[in-house]
């Protein structure tokens, strides 16, 4: 009987291996989906769809005490925010659904690859290279056709968010070069395309990759701060795009008034200086969990220098995602929420010289960039990350319990064996 049962389940694995195999894959390139979700408003509907096929291949399994102590704890906020007038039940509901299915499908995803993240990772990492390949193929094209030099976004939405979409990749790679000599063709290609971008945060973000690389050696360290600041000082001079965002941002932040500054440093000041105006009235748990729509529209009319922006009605720019996920979490959470996201980020990370610490870092590099900028809660990208954020510090923890990181290299052969390996199919 108990023979039976285990050859049933065996050939049942089987049957529906070719799903699984489909849903990896469908998840690995909905990474990297935010454009074709912007042009069809497909929304969160994607992986709802993927979500119910994925619950009949995992079957129902029990869903981990974070999730849902996260999702009471988003319920309350939004519940209490709604009972003191700050928030509404419309915008938190959106947030809350697509924060949940989030949450919901990536956890089940990775117990459907049996909590895999490595081989998710470097499945990402390929693909990153490809999009990278894309993205240079077309900015070329883009270039021919204007009869001008444009900024490389490829099949991102944005410059910004194709710099969001590869560095973790770009880290990794760098990683590899630096201990392995290997990889020096995706390191030469994510460089040239990240210049191409003209990103000022995806320059800020490379050169804290560039400082958690030196990191791994505490002489190299003493010379970071040195390597930073002419890197970001050639970046200043050569650009005058990174150079016109930073003179803006600088004034508009020192004199609190958003005259004549352009319009991603308007959506960025505009944003700090309503959710200041949050924290003046709840400092401790902000207006709730989807609030800062509503918060954006009761202050918006107090800024100076916002009658320009209304003119060419443009004052609503990054009104729902406040322009940066630093100033969202404090307008909707406060500071209990900003110390809890700080927590979250030097809980989970892994330091070292391990390729734990490779992945750990990579990852820490494009939740820097979303710190600065990106104020969206559930884009294609990120529970990905925040999972392989969290799995790797999991594993890294009962290896070390275990003893594991006494044996030299135990984890490197491990990723090495991964990356060589003919089978990447499995799921």
């Amino acid at each position: 009987m108990e023979h039976a049962s285990r050859s049933q389940t065996t050939s049942t694995r089987r049957d529906d291996a070719w799903i699984r195999e489909l849903l990896y894959y469908f998840t690995l390139i909905y990474v990297f989906g935010n454009l074709l979700i912007a042009k069809f408003g497909l929304s969160i509907r994607l992986l709802e769809a993927a979500l119910l096929v994925i619950c009949f291949v995992v079957k129902f399994t029990r869903i981990p005490a974070w999730i849902l102590w996260l999702l009471l704890y988003l319920a309350v906020s939004g519940f209490v925010g709604i009972a003191k007038g700050t928030d509404s039940f419309s915008l938190f509901i959106t947030e809350f659904r697509g924060v949940s299915f989030s949450l919901l499908y990536y956890c089940f995803f990775f117990k459907m690859i049996r909590n895999d993240f490595e081989r998710a990772f470097l499945t990402y990492a390929r693909i990153a290279f490809w999009f990278a390949v894309i993205g240079f193929l077309f900015w070329a094209g883009t270039c021919v056709a204007t009869h001008g030099l444009a900024r490389l976004q490829g099949l991102a939405t944005e410059p910004a968010q194709f710099c969001n979409l590869v560095l973790p990749a770009y880290y990794w790679y760098a990683h590899k070069f630096i201990t392995a000599r290997k990889n020096g063709l995706e390191v030469a290609v994510f460089t040239t395309t990240v210049l191409l971008s003209v990103s000022s945060l995806g320059f800020l973000s490379v050169t804290f990759g560039i400082v958690l690389l030196l990191s791994r050696r505490s002489k190299l360290l003493l010379v970071a701060p040195l390597i930073v600041s002419v890197l970001l000082g050639l970046a200043y001079s050569t650009s005058s795009y990174f150079r016109q965002r930073v003179d803006e941002t600088v004034v508009a932040a020192t004199t609190s008034d958003l005259t004549g500054s352009g319009l991603s440093t308007f959506a960025l000041v505009s944003n700090a200086m309503i959710t200041q105006q949050v924290l003046k009235e709840n400092p401790v748990m902000g207006n709730g969990f989807g609030s800062h729509p509503m918060s954006h529209e009761r202050f918006l009319a107090s800024l100076p220098g916002i009658e320009s922006f209304v003119g060419w009605n443009l004052e609503s720019t990054n009104a729902k995602e406040a322009a940066s996920f630093t100033l969202r979490v404090v307008s909707e959470f406060g500071i209990l929420g900003f110390f809890a996201m700080l927590y979250f980020l030097v809980h989970f990370h892994v330091s070292g010289n391990e390729p734990s610490a490779a992945i750990s870092n990579a990852v820490l590099v494009v939740f820097f960039l979303k710190l600065i900028r990106s104020g969206e809660y559930y884009q294609p990208e990120q529970f990905f990350f925040i999972f392989i954020y969290v799995l790797n510090y999991q594993r890294f923890r009962r290896e070390v319990r275990a003893g594991v990181h006494g044996i030299p290299n135990v984890s490197a052969k491990r990723l090495n064996l991964a990356t060589n390996s003919p089978n990447t199919s499995r799921a």
